[in-house]
């Protein structure tokens, strides 16, 4: 069970303010809010969900089972240290860093946020609090996605989003790449995109109420999609020759033939790809690398342990697609 905070005074009159004891308590507070995290989904620039997928989370028609990696796991170990060393180097107090922090909006329903750290300035007391967000940064990542005047998009959302919601002025993005190069974006609250957080957050509450999904993005929500129909209902059935007159059966008969269509030229492709690679290691032999006009082949040595890999239990769709052979009529 959450429980409000006590024993400090609340930091802002914007938001209602919670420090669960539990992550599952501080998981049952998010689970009905979008959060500052899923705010980039909104405009369709999450790298990690759309807002096809979004809506069925909050319609509770899809079940998101989040499974925290090595990466993240000392990302979290790292993340107070790098916190405190940007802190430091910048003369900034931290005022709250607790694990569970959670504050929704008061003004806006159903509006969330958890930010790293609460932080305050001694030397401009006129900002009052700010959101500092921490990311340890891959080095590829930070050279690939990270500008010097800016972080990734998503980033950018997921921040104003907290500003937004925690009612405050200010916020830091800080992020530490490579594990030893430091990039901070200092942000003022922006009211224009706060505001279309809050109008594209409540435009889809409104279609959850009404039950109108956004558009699958097919590519994006395969597996999406492979989880909201994982099960098939036995016996179910649609004949093609004699369709019922719901069925367009032009428009499944097209879809049909492009997914065969796309495994054949899958196959072929996946074939020529082993073929031309064992022509390749034909002719290296035992050379381990090769480049020039343009090129670098590498074809090291890779030695792998003996394993036992367990796969958990799991339901899914098995999509088949094959032309029958014509039945022989009978002689």
């Amino acid at each position: 069970m959450s429980t409000a905070l006590t024993n400090c005074k609340p930091y802002s009159s914007d938001a209602e303010w919670f420090k669960p004891s539990t992550e599952r308590a501080w998981l049952a507070l998010r689970e009905s809010d979008i959060t500052a995290t899923q705010a980039a989904a909104l405009f369709g620039v999450s790298p990690y969900q759309t807002p096809f997928d979004l809506y069925h989370q909050l319609a509770g028609t899809l079940r998101v089972e989040f499974e925290e990696n090595e990466r993240m796991r000392w990302g979290k170990r790292l993340q107070s240290a790098i916190a405190r060393g940007i802190c430091k180097d910048n003369g900034w107090k931290i005022i709250d860093g607790h694990r569970f922090l959670y504050a929704r909006s008061k003004d806006h329903s159903g509006l969330g946020c958890s930010p790293d750290y609460i932080v305050f300035d001694p030397a401009r007391p006129a900002l009052g609090y700010g959101c500092l967000e921490i990311k340890n940064v891959d080095f590829f990542v930070g050279k690939d996605d990270w500008a010097e005047d800016e972080a990734p998009p998503h980033i950018e959302f997921q921040l104003q989003h907290q500003i937004g919601v925690c009612g405050f002025s200010w916020g830091v993005i800080g992020g530490l790449v490579g594990g030893n190069t430091v990039k901070l974006f200092e942000r003022q609250a922006d009211a224009e995109v706060i505001e279309k957080i809050f109008t594209a957050a409540g435009e889809m509450r409104e279609r959850v109420a009404r039950g109108e999904p956004p558009a699958p993005d097919y590519l994006k929500d395969y597996e999406t999609l492979r989880a909201l129909y994982r099960n098939a209902e036995p016996g179910k059935s649609i004949n093609l020759d004699q369709p019922e007159p719901d069925v367009d059966r032009d428009t499944l008969t097209k879809l049909i033939e492009a997914a065969h269509e796309a495994e054949v030229a899958a196959k072929k492709a996946d074939d020529l790809k082993k073929a031309t690679r064992a022509e390749l290691l034909d002719f290296l032999k035992d050379t381990e690398t090769v480049f020039g006009v343009g090129w670098k082949v590498s074809a090291t040595t890779t030695h792998r342990a003996a394993s036992v890999v367990n796969y958990p239990a799991t339901t899914y769709r098995n999509l088949r697609i094959t032309q029958p052979k014509p039945k022989k009529g009978k002689s």
